[in-house]
């Protein structure tokens, strides 16, 4: 990977999903099942996730392209090379969570065909992916890029791998938070 930051996300991401899946495994019985009937399970949260990849990578398969004249001339500015946490500034301001749009939303008896490794394999086809299409990209190029998205102000190429990676960790936290409190209401 030519950018070092954008390389430092990935490995970010890497870290917290390993963490995520230790969890996991040492404490929970059935992926599939939900901790509360309105909050995700562990693999419909997975698969949410890989479905925010899949679409980064889409869009960024014919957007990367048609902006890369752009940010070589733009490529001596200065960017940015880390965003904020847009999840938490939503819920602090809204005093609500951000919903997922339908096209990330898991669809019904997900468990029906895929099982949680398949989901988990799945997810880390689509970080590949998403990988290579950055891999040669240099960071002072990559930090010109900025996509349409302006819940999230806009981030740049690098800023948008490190919102992955706050966006997984935020999914995670809240998993698991919810998977704790049924364990307590449980007792």
């Amino acid at each position: 990977m030519k950018s070092r930051e954008i390389n430092r996300h990935f490995q970010q991401l890497s870290n917290q999903r390993q963490a995520f899946l230790t969890y996991i495994h040492e404490n929970v019985e059935d992926p599939w099942q939900r901790s509360f009937p309105d909050k995700w399970s562990f693999g419909e949260t997975t698969y949410h996730l890989m479905l925010l990849a899949r679409l980064v990578r889409r869009v960024s398969t014919f957007y990367l392209p048609m902006m890369l004249p752009y940010a070589y001339l733009r490529k001596s500015r200065p960017f940015k090379t880390e965003t904020h946490n847009i999840y938490k500034a939503y819920n602090q301001t809204k005093r609500k969570p951000m919903k997922a749009p339908f096209v990330l939303i898991p669809p019904a008896n997900l468990y029906e065909k895929y099982s949680f490794q398949k989901v988990q394999q799945l997810l880390e086809k689509e970080t590949d992916k998403i990988k290579k299409q950055l891999d040669g990209m240099e960071e002072n190029i990559a930090g010109q890029i900025r996509y349409p998205d302006p819940v999230a102000n806009y981030p740049n190429v690098i800023q948008s791998v490190h919102l992955l990676a706050i966006h997984e960790q935020h999914h995670f936290d809240l998993t698991i938070k919810y998977h704790q409190q049924k364990k307590l209401e449980n007792k």
